[in-house]
């Protein structure tokens, strides 16, 4: 589609389409929100709706080197909202030079509403509910970077940009985040690893999406080991058991 033949108001009804908020915006900016949605359209709305959640048997143990090639940020958002599998973004890989009006989707992980308030030009960002996705440029995560570390390296968001993860160094983050990717091989395994896993999880900000995600697979008896459920009502403080007793 050759976006620049198109008049103003025939993107703002193509951008409603795909429910980006048009507002009072330029043509050129609303071209690129409409090229970063495009990019990311894979992305669905569900916060657990994820291969956990199904009623099948265990999966196959993967090796540490078929681990490696799924993408950091395939893997963190599997947890939230399944998305396509992407490119590797491996620690070493080159750093590009973003210019400071990039625009950026930035996803909240977080349960409930969150805020962000821009101290250069007072712009409001919120998400209300997790899986929410707010634009950003580069200039507005620069400054959240240097002010409000935590939104970015806690996280309380991701960035849906490899290129962005990488222009923040944000790999080693995402690497601990994508740890809760697949429950059901990490249930698999012995207690110490789903005791690190369950660690990883509370440092990385990612306590609520397990617990929700736990939840479901107890529902949809895709989690029915009594150890592994008392060991993370104990561990999250979540009464996972009288899940089970309601059904």
């Amino acid at each position: 589609m050759n976006y620049e033949n198109m008049s103003l108001d025939e993107l703002k009804e193509y951008a409603k389409q795909l429910d980006i908020k048009v507002g009072n915006i330029g043509k050129e900016k609303l071209i690129e929100k409409i090229k970063v949605v495009e990019n990311n359209k894979t992305a669905i709305s569900a916060v657990i709706e994820d291969d956990d959640l199904e009623a099948t048997d265990l999966v196959p143990t993967i090796t540490p080197q078929e681990e490696k090639k799924e993408s950091l940020l395939d893997s963190i958002t599997s947890a939230i909202d399944d998305l396509d599998e992407s490119v590797d973004t491996g620690i070493n890989s080159n750093i590009e030079d973003l210019p400071i009006d990039t625009v950026i989707p930035v996803k909240s992980i977080t349960f409930g509403g969150l805020t962000y308030k821009s101290r250069t030009n007072n712009a409001i960002f919120r998400w209300n509910q997790i899986g929410a996705i707010e634009y950003m440029t580069v200039a507005d995560l620069n400054e959240m970077n240097n002010y409000k570390r935590d939104f970015l390296n806690r996280p309380l968001v991701i960035l849906m940009d490899e290129r962005a993860i990488k222009k923040f160094r944000l790999t080693p983050v995402y690497e601990n985040v994508a740890k809760i990717n697949n429950l059901k091989q990490v249930f698999a395994s012995d207690m110490g690893t789903i005791e690190r896993t369950i660690d990883i999880a509370l440092q990385v900000n990612m306590r609520d999406i397990l617990v929700s995600k736990v939840s479901q697979m107890i529902k949809n008896k895709t989690l029915v080991d009594i150890n592994i459920i008392r060991l993370l009502s104990k561990r999250l403080s979540y009464d996972f058991e009288e899940i089970l007793e309601q059904q």
